[in-house]
């Protein structure tokens, strides 16, 4: 039967918006009720959220440290998590959380505003990989044992739901200063689970943290993230009871797997197929060459053959669900006759070759690549597509050793922020690692992160989109469902608003 869990909140502005507020063998018997096996295409890179940039590595994250607060079920705002209350100054410059006075490290230490006050330091360096997201804090301070206070430099409309990412997680200050250097692979944390073992490019296990505060929780003992890059193999091994979880399903296996006995498991409006572009290499640094490309995507055919209903043709970089999101702002269709004009126009009228990178073992993006791949011959330009591991595909795009990306952009935040801050914003990761550099866009985005006035924060992040299907920095795809697969035997996997999970909830049946 099938079982679908579909979240999806379309562009509404209300709460926090605008306040501040390899074939594996099946488990034994023994084993089956107490591990779970979760399947992703690739590994992590680390623990510390200071220089995280794979979605494999945010999540597993998520599930080890915990924040200060976390977002409410169907995103619209935030709910305590290491924090039991909080307090937002009327003029937004500085805000104080109180601290749960029950919890520890999986130690057996216990947490402490010295260790918030490090974490939390931390994230907020602007020369990080994610300082951006916290930019007008200008400090975080122990008011006492188990209360912080952020002071501002100016008002922060994004707070709360900045301060439920991974990268707001909390770690302990001694293990971290301990480990120096090996501290991304040696976390202490206060999650559900603790860190057993990692075998680079294979798999991470975890198990259940006898300390966790809250009580009876986890319900499973041992949770493994292995790594199954092909994308059939990981459905098969549903199938065969090796998995309890499959990530990034494609569409195209959900009738098998429910004909299987697997259940389904999607969330809506949070993630939009991306193309980053390393405009390093000519001709992706003129504007006309990257419309005409743009302009050369065949979104409903894509949304159409290759999703199967579950997708549609994207309007915006912004994901549906995300704060601000606006359709009206002159969405980049398909039109051929356009990108050969704007092709005409550019210093390679009569078109070029290039190599675009897609995760081998995902079909989705192949197919991606191979549809755009026509239209784009169309109008004389050459794709060639190079599959590659997938976390090797990840390290060229994190040192910008790519060409051309074709991926997918999940929001970690519902706030507009995030994408249009780390995208268009050059200062933390070089706009995405495109090298996209815009003095207006950045300072659109800064403008968009002090203004409390949520009719406001609109009028500049509809001018960002429009600004962005201008200058085609990237290109959007289709707006695509996170779809998950789970055996029948899971309950309590209820991935959240922005497709983000954790375990501390889950059970196996015998």
């Amino acid at each position: 039967m099938l079982s679908t869990h579909s979240v999806k909140t379309i562009g509404a502005v209300v709460g926090f918006a605008g306040a501040l507020f390899l074939t594996v063998a099946t488990p034994t018997a023994a084993q089956s009720d107490k591990t779970l096996i979760v399947a992703r295409p690739a590994d992590i890179f680390t623990f510390d959220p200071y220089n995280t940039q794979d979605d494999r590595s945010m999540f597993t994250q998520l599930t080890v440290f915990e924040r200060l607060v976390k977002l409410a079920p169907g995103g619209r705002g935030v709910e305590p998590e290491l924090a039991t209350e909080w307090t937002v100054a009327e003029d937004g410059m500085s805000a104080t959380f109180k601290l749960r006075e029950d919890v520890t490290f999986w130690n057996g230490n216990p947490l402490t505003a010295d260790d918030v006050v490090f974490s939390l330091t931390r994230a907020i360096d602007q020369t990080g990989s994610w300082g951006f997201l916290f930019s007008p804090i200008q400090s975080v301070e122990a008011v006492d044992v188990h209360t912080v206070k952020f002071v501002m430099s100016e008002p922060f409309a994004p707070l709360l739901p900045a301060l439920s990412t991974f990268a707001a997680s909390i770690y302990e200050k001694a293990n971290f200063v301990a480990r120096g250097d090996t501290a991304g692979a040696n976390p202490m944390g206060t999650g559900a689970f603790m860190l057993e073992s990692w075998n680079r490019g294979q798999e991470v296990v975890l198990i259940a943290n006898p300390n966790y505060w809250q009580d009876g929780k986890p319900y499973v003992e041992r949770l493994i993230f292995r790594v199954v890059g092909d994308e059939t193999a990981r459905t098969l091994q549903l199938a065969s009871g090796g998995i309890q979880v499959a990530t990034d399903v494609p569409a195209n296996q959900i009738d098998q797997i429910v004909a299987g006995g697997g259940k389904v498991v999607t969330v809506g409006g949070s993630a939009v197929g991306f193309v980053t572009m390393n405009q390093k290499k000519k001709p992706f640094d003129e504007v006309a060459v990257r419309c005409a490309m743009a302009w050369a995507v065949d979104r409903e055919s894509i949304a159409r053959s290759i999703y199967f209903g579950r997708a549609a043709a994207a309007k915006s970089i912004l994901p549906t669900s995300t704060f601000f999101y606006d359709a009206d702002t002159s969405p980049i269709g398909f039109d051929l006759d356009k990108a050969r004009a704007l092709l005409a126009s550019s210093t390679v009228p009569d078109g070029f070759s290039f190599t675009a990178t897609v995760p081998s073992g995902d079909n989705t993006k192949l197919s991606i690549a191979q549809i755009w791949s026509a239209s784009l011959a169309q109008i004389g330009i050459t794709m060639k597509i190079e599959q590659i591991e997938a976390t090797t595909a990840q390290e060229l795009y994190n040192t910008e050793q790519f060409t051309m990306r074709i991926s997918a952009w999940t929001n970690d935040t519902p706030d507009a922020d995030q994408l249009m801050g780390v995208a268009l914003d050059y200062q933390p990761q070089n706009g995405l690692h495109s090298s996209y550099r815009n003095d207006a866009a950045r300072d659109m985005v800064l403008a968009g992160r002090s203004e409390l006035d949520p009719a406001k924060r609109q009028t500049i992040y509809t001018e960002l989109q429009e600004l962005v299907n201008r200058d085609c920095p990237f290109i959007y795809t289709v707006e695509e469902d996170r779809i998950f697969a789970v055996s029948p035997r899971l309950e309590g996997f209820v991935p959240n608003s922005q497709g983000k999970y954790s375990f501390e909830n889950v059970t196996l049946a015998n």
